[in-house]
């Protein structure tokens, strides 16, 4: 491998793990709360890409307007699906495999009719100043791509201060330790969830508008984004927010060595080996919580 051909591993693997980073840190803030396996996320994603399509094309919305209108309607899209379909399934005593079966359904419909009123077919979102590249070393760098890598550092650095620097990062890893404790302790769990939903379905909703304006969207577009979230994730260590955010650049180093040793189609097959090797070898991820005794 050539020095070039390295530097461009490197930068897509930055591009590509930015991506996969910001569906993976909403996904473990949500498991950290509520943990189950809910496959609807992947639906929150996609409806901020296909938001953004409809209020530029149909309703004539500028742009920018466009996108922090589609953010606050993936953040309500997975407040609703919180306390009106997860939350009364749980306090009813439904187990996470229910929940899991249930989040199943939810994608299957929503994605029905993300394909009943767009069509099946890649739709691409217009222009917002996207256009424009930025040169690094031995390649350029469009700029949406650019604005995914600055998103995923700064939402990671945000995240960080909101877990260990404020009264509701307290609450929420006070939840992640034992909910039911938390609730003798006087805190509200259900309230706690519905506030970290809103969070995640925002960090969705903009990891599904920056791939649509990257890559273009199609119906199933949720599901793999989300299976790709929920790897680099699980690959990092799902205790902290460090390993969701880092296995995310690890999965997508692996990924871009596999495209490159063999072709692009095997980009997702890297993926999966990778995932079933750390299944099997180290389960709990490359940073495991450390358990003082």
């Amino acid at each position: 491998m050539s020095m070039r051909m390295f530097v461009q591993l490197l930068i897509n693997t930055l591009i590509v793990g930015s991506g996969y980073g910001l569906i993976a840190m909403a996904f473990r803030l949500m498991y950290s709360v509520s943990p189950f396996f809910n496959l609807t996320l992947g639906t929150v994603a996609a409806a901020g890409a296909y938001a953004v399509f409809y209020l530029t094309s149909s309703a004539g919305l500028a742009p920018w307007w466009a996108v922090l209108l589609a953010l606050a309607i993936s953040g309500t899209f997975a407040w609703v699906l919180e306390a009106y379909a997860y939350r009364p399934m749980r306090q009813r005593g439904a187990s996470p495999m229910i929940l899991l079966v249930a989040s199943l359904g939810f994608y299957t419909i929503f994605e029905a009719v993300i394909h009943l009123l767009f069509g099946p077919q890649y739709q691409t979102l217009g222009t917002i100043d996207f256009s424009s590249q930025i040169d690094v070393w031995f390649a350029e760098i469009p700029f949406v791509q650019v604005l995914t890598i600055v998103s995923n550092a700064l939402i990671y650095i945000g995240l960080n201060h909101l877990l260990y620097h404020t009264f509701l990062g307290k609450q929420i890893r006070a939840v992640n330790d034992s909910a039911t404790l938390a609730h003798i302790l006087g805190m509200n769990n259900e309230r706690i969830i519905l506030v970290v939903s809103v969070l995640s379905g925002l960090i969705l909703g903009l990891a599904g508008i920056l791939v649509g304006y990257d890559t273009g969207m199609e119906p199933a577009m949720g599901f793999s984004l989300l299976f790709k979230g929920m790897i680099g994730a699980i690959i990092g260590g799902m205790a902290t927010m460090r390993g969701a955010f880092l296995g995310s650049f690890f999965l997508a180093f692996v990924e871009n060595l596999g495209v490159w040793a063999f072709a692009s189609e095997w980009r997702d097959v890297v993926a999966f080996v990778i995932f079933i090797v750390f299944l099997y070898f180290r389960p709990k991820g490359i940073f495991q919580k450390k358990v003082k005794k």
